[in-house]
């Protein structure tokens, strides 16, 4: 197929060289036939534009040097970037036009005023020449440019000449994300973090009493005798070592496609962005699940590739509809480590979601959850469902920002 096209194109070429030079050969013997001003002077004139036409067709395209500049690689949301596309020459022969066009992905496009990215440039000697374009309130994700693409012709439109450069560049905007400084789970058992290695495997391997057996603990943590005593399944309950090991989850559906929905989603983004970061700055074990129809963990950990990667994950991700969050929550909740305190963030509050915390709330699990307000498109249940959380000994906050600090006056002291 390319080698057909390529036959094409230089039989087009041929063809049109074919035209020109029996256009100079016609108007040469018209003048020599005709004589007088008037047809030495189309002769003349004529021959000035199929000189100029061969100029056009004969200057190479690979003599511009292209670059462009955007400035960091790496940006908050909400940012504004100015795109510079320079381009150099050797030779300062004015062409007839320029048009070039900077190709971008199609969600640059979308935050791309229409046409911008695209400048053409009239007859000049200038040997640079440069255009801009502004991308407002960057949204958060990673974005790529491809290249820049350039054409000219010749003023009969005989000879275009095209060309790509590739220029491969790619743009993280990451998600904004709040200083924390009045929550403070993460001091809150500042004491109990001290203990070293032995201490941790003593404290967790410790028995302190049995509980009933509740669907999904494990056969190994069976109570035999205490079930013979009792006549009921009795489980173990261990001493847990409560320290700075946080998990934090992510609810990855989008309840419905609405502006309302999005922007709730959006500021789960920025309020798990926030904890990964007061973690980081804290040097303090996080680790993050985002569970949806394509579920991601990261395991406890902390330093600057693990933040990079968290980061890069929560830059990147987008929320679905078609998602069941509580089924994934119990398909997963059987690797949550001993003793980590769990963090959810979600746009929803169903009452499979309920069930499944409250099962984790019954296994003396340490649970923050957050939900996302979405304006008129709440579900009024869901108030209800959130302070039965509470009665069951989590803690519970309704959030219509990513900013966990503005939740704390209002149940302060509960």
């Amino acid at each position: 197929m390319r080698k057909v096209k390529n036959i094409w194109n230089w039989t087009k070429f041929i063809v049109k060289g074919l035209f020109v030079i029996g256009l100079f050969v016609g108007m040469f013997s018209y003048a020599m036939f005709q004589g007088g001003f008037v047809s030495w002077f189309l002769f003349y004139t004529i021959s000035v534009l199929v000189v100029l036409m061969l100029l056009y067709a004969s200057i190479p395209l690979g003599s511009f040097h292209v670059t462009r500049n955007f400035g960091d690689t790496a940006i908050p949301s909400g940012s504004n970037i100015t795109v510079t596309v320079t381009i150099r020459r050797k030779w300062p022969f004015p062409f007839l036009y320029l048009f070039v066009k900077d190709v971008i992905d199609n969600g640059l496009k979308k935050q791309t005023a229409k046409n911008s990215s695209k400048m053409i440039f009239y007859p000049t000697i200038k040997r640079e020449i440069e255009f801009s374009y502004d991308i407002p309130e960057m949204k958060r994700g990673e974005y790529n440019f491809y290249g820049v693409q350039l054409e000219t012709s010749d003023m009969f439109g005989l000879f275009n000449k095209r060309k790509f450069v590739p220029m491969e560049e790619t743009l993280l905007v990451y998600p904004n994300y709040h200083e924390i400084e009045r929550w403070s789970p993460y001091e809150k058992h500042e004491t109990e973090t001290r203990l070293n290695s032995p201490d941790y495997v003593e404290d967790v391997t410790s028995v302190a009493g049995a509980r009933e057996y509740v669907p999904g603990d494990k056969l190994t943590s069976i109570d035999w005798k205490v079930t013979a005593r009792s006549g009921k399944l009795m489980t173990k309950e261990f001493e847990e070592f409560i320290g700075q090991n946080f998990l934090i989850i992510l609810n990855n559906h989008l309840p419905e496609d609405d502006f309302h929905t999005v922007d709730a989603y959006e500021k789960s983004i920025e309020l798990v962005t926030s904890i990964v970061m007061h973690a980081h700055r804290k040097q303090l074990l996080v680790g993050l699940w985002t569970l949806g129809n394509k579920s991601n963990s990261f395991p406890l950990d902390s330093g600057n590739d693990h933040q990079k990667r968290l980061v890069y994950h929560l830059s990147t991700i987008q929320g679905r509809e078609e998602v069941d969050f509580a089924s994934k929550l119990k398909e997963y909740e059987k690797r949550i480590p001993v003793g980590t305190t769990l963090i959810f963030a979600s746009t929803e509050l169903t009452d499979a979601i309920l069930e499944r915390i409250k099962l984790l709330l019954s296994r003396r699990a340490q649970v923050y959850f957050c939900l996302l307000d979405r304006g008129v498109k709440a579900d009024p249940m869901e108030v209800r469902r959130l302070e039965e959380l509470r009665h069951k000994g989590a803690e519970a906050y309704i959030l219509s920002g990513g900013n966990i600090d503005h939740a704390i006056p209002s149940y302060a002291g509960d």
